[in-house]
């Protein structure tokens, strides 16, 4: 058996860490524009913005593992990662553009906005599932090495939340500025232009990682002749639900899930939390964005270090607590009246280190996680025989929508319920809405982060088991 411990080149790495930008890229949209803009802007009620995502979610938890399972079937002179991948790149940034622009005949009707909403959103998500999985899938297979995979998921994580950032601060500076008074937030044309930024960013870095990646086509069609799978379509529905007897992945699955309660909501409210909770101009959310780029330019380069003195699972943990712990003090401060009042420079100094740190924890735990699902793909491969990253991986980008999917379903009909009114301007929100909306994004998302720190704790990883694992594998295969 060949199993591939040789280092991969920095170019290569790069090449494949771009194809986290197009999920970088949804993730900005949903994170920083998509609620505020069909709530706020084009006044669609809150809850039948969180259905039409809450329908979305439904269709991912049908969409997700199928199509992984299929990538894992496919058989093609492009193996079976790159085909999905180019399928998908085209129809995913159209998709950005349709979100952003609903034609003009929709905007008079709640029900025709809701339906061009669900049908933009379905569409997002299903063509980032067909290129993302394959991506993510293919981390696992072109190095075995233990170290190797988190320098990957490394570059892949880092070049993503460095798009992830970059574009809606951009985009905030230059594109939703005020202009005679009018704030940019409100200005539907502005949303429009953000649709065709999103589209040439998308389709410009999936096709770098597609051809970026082709040297790797020998290696992962060498790991696909080794998968054993059982035929036909419910043998397909069968080997993917066989993942679940994996404890190690059942926990790493409830972690995820957990996670993507408490971060999706944060995600979904941000520009809701920025415009009128802690009243930031569009000028100041772009200064806040680049604590991010700073966290990457602090995490980045210590992950190797990081990676060397400590196991995975016990820089999962650490993350998980350091999250807990930021996001423990912060807005109940403001709710008990501790911080200082908006509109001071001290008050923009704790939100922009606020988010710098909770940032740099949420890359060490993506990083870590992600590294510890190829290792779990491999001890899958030795209990079962089966090659599965493309359905391990559809569940981890399963849970990672869940964090949008979720978030959407409580922070929609949550500004239904606080009264919340469209359009209102920045410092003329009630207090009781704030307060509301104070009370989910502070002590509710503290308390469900003891779930993931829980599961993270009872992890069966570590390097020695991995050097285990794949020693039989390649004796086996030796055989």
């Amino acid at each position: 058996m060949v199993r591939f411990m040789s280092k991969i080149g920095v170019g290569a790495k790069l090449a494949y860490g771009m194809g986290s930008v197009p999920y970088a890229v949804k993730d900005a949209a949903f994170s920083a524009f998509v609620l505020f803009f069909y709530t706020q802007v084009l006044g669609l009620s809150g809850s039948l913005t969180g259905l039409a995502i809450f329908i979305s979610v439904v269709w991912d938890a049908v969409s997700d593992p199928m199509i992984g399972a299929w990538s894992d079937r496919l058989k093609t002179r492009w193996g079976r990662r790159h085909p999905m991948m180019l399928a998908g790149t085209i129809p995913l940034g159209l998709s950005f553009v349709m979100l952003f622009h609903p034609v003009a005949s929709v905007l008079d009707s709640q029900i025709q906005l809701f339906a061009w909403l669900l049908l933009s959103v379905l569409m997002v998500r299903t063509f980032l599932t067909v290129f993302y999985i394959p991506q993510n899938a293919m981390g696992a297979e072109i190095t075995s090495d233990y170290h190797e995979r988190t320098a990957i998921v490394n570059i892949r994580t880092n070049l993503g939340w460095i798009a992830g950032v970059s574009l809606p601060a951009i985009c905030l500076a230059f594109l939703f500025v005020s202009v005679d008074g009018e704030d940019g937030r409100f200005v539907i044309e502005n949303y429009h232009f953000y649709g065709w930024v999103s589209f040439f960013v998308v389709v410009i870095t999936a096709g770098i990682c597609v051809f970026g990646t082709r040297q790797f086509i020998p290696r992962l069609m060498e790991v696909a002749t080794r998968n054993t799978v059982s035929p036909g379509f419910m043998g397909m529905i069968s080997d993917t639900l066989g993942t679940l007897k994996n404890i190690n992945f059942r926990r790493i699955m409830v972690f995820e899930v957990a996670v993507g309660a408490t971060m999706g909501i944060q995600g979904a409210l941000n520009m809701i939390v920025w415009t009128y909770f802690w009243e930031l101009t569009t000028a100041e959310i772009s200064i806040l964005m680049v604590s991010s780029l700073v966290a990457v330019v602090v995490v980045f380069p210590s992950m190797s270090w990081l990676g060397k003195h400590w196991q995975k699972q016990q820089l999962l943990t650490f993350a998980v607590a350091g999250l807990f712990i930021n996001t423990a003090w912060f807005v109940p401060g403001r709710l008990l009246g501790f911080l200082p009042e908006n509109g001071t420079p001290i008050l923009f100094a704790l939100v922009f280190f606020q988010s710098l740190v909770g940032t740099g924890l949420t890359i060490v735990r993506t990083v870590n996680l992600h590294s510890i699902m190829a290792d779990i793909a491999d001890e899958n491969e030795l209990q079962t025989g089966r090659r599965q990253e493309g359905v391990f991986f559809s569940a981890s980008t399963f849970a990672l929508k869940f964090v949008m999917g979720f978030g959407y379903m409580v922070a929609g009909p949550l500004l239904d319920f606080v009264g919340l009114e469209p359009g209102v301007a920045p410092g003329e929100a009630s207090e009781s809405a704030l307060f509301g909306i104070g009370m989910v994004i502070g002590p509710i998302m503290t308390a469900f982060l003891l779930i993931p720190w829980w599961m993270a704790a009872r992890l069966n990883v570590s390097r020695e088991k991995l050097n285990e694992v794949q020693a039989s594998l390649a004796l086996r295969q030796s055989r």
